[in-house]
């Protein structure tokens, strides 16, 4: 029983790959403080873009998504898996922080639902593993941020967790994007778990080293446990996911020791807080554009102060 409480919450901990997502406007009132935010975020990028703007400024075949941030002095923000459930609402964070977003999928397409702010967003069909179909975008962008991940076979989920983002980061680098965020996640001490997920743990694995390695001043990698929100599955469909786990990070609020219970075996897991896609999303923004944020994993614990 305890397997299979476990391998269902590490499921939706990745809910955010699941394509057909879509995300909710934000309160007026998240609005405000968001406002208020985004002049304190323009000054963080300050020095970072200049810096990145000049270091590609020789560039010969400039993309139109460069051309524009260059043209408007408007910092410009890579986010990979933008149209997902996690994705998605960091590119909608990001924006409200006044970035030029670039959302890169296989679809190229907006998230379903198509929201009045997914027209702000310039969205682009690419492959993480063909950089060829991305590179150009890449130029003059001053971070990446990777949401891309799936389930399947343990090939597939090697192939997608693992040499899709470890090729996307090696892109980034060469581009030279300044600063790297990598969404992964925390891997539940479940005993058998390598043997239903050893694709998609080894692949994060794979990845985060990535990051690590050619990131070692600029890397952050976002660790959270459960991600929920409501989730839009399709038009007539949404997954009240807060419904089930906010309830959840309530109570465990009030357990002291959470993190340190959190390491036990087989039931460590129950102590890791579930988090709000809101807090994920603004801890990852803030992550790709704060260079005082420093390299290294941010787990749910750091990602709840961002609510």
């Amino acid at each position: 029983l305890a397997d299979h409480l476990f391998i269902s919450a590490f499921n939706i901990v990745n809910s955010h790959f699941i394509r057909a997502t879509d995300t909710m406007l934000a309160s007026l009132g998240r609005s405000v403080q968001r406002a208020a935010r985004s002049a304190e975020v323009s000054t963080l990028w300050g020095a970072l873009h200049r810096a990145t703007l000049s270091s590609s400024a020789g560039s010969s075949r400039p993309s139109a998504s460069d051309e524009s941030a260059s043209s408007t002095g408007i910092p410009k923000l890579i986010v990979f898996g933008g149209r997902g459930f996690v994705g998605s609402h960091i590119c909608q964070e990001a924006l409200s922080t006044g970035l030029h977003v670039v959302g890169i999928s296989r679809s190229g397409t907006p998230p379903v639902g198509r929201e009045p702010w997914t027209q702000q967003v310039e969205w682009v069909r690419g492959n993480a593993l063909e950089p060829q179909t991305y590179q150009d975008h890449l130029e003059g962008a001053a971070a990446v941020i990777s949401c891309v991940g799936a389930f399947g076979s343990q090939a597939e989920m090697l192939r997608i967790n693992g040499t899709a983002n470890v090729t996307a980061v090696e892109a980034a680098k060469a581009a030279g994007v300044p600063r790297f965020v990598y969404m992964s996640a925390n891997i539940p001490s479940v005993p058998g778990i390598d043997m239903l997920l050893g694709g998609y743990i080894n692949g994060k694995a794979e990845a985060e080293e990535a990051v690590r390695s050619h990131y070692p001043e600029g890397g952050v990698i976002l660790k959270p446990g459960v991600i929920y929100g409501n989730r839009v599955v399709s038009s007539s469909l949404t997954l009240p996911l807060h419904l089930a786990f906010q309830p959840v990070e309530t109570a465990l609020s009030y357990v002291q020791n959470s993190k340190q219970l959190s390491t036990m075996p087989v039931v460590g897991a129950l102590f890791v807080p579930p988090v709000n896609v809101h807090a994920v999303a603004k801890a990852a923004v803030r992550a790709a554009t704060d260079p005082a944020i420093p390299a290294g994993d941010v787990d749910a614990w750091a990602i709840q102060q961002y609510k």
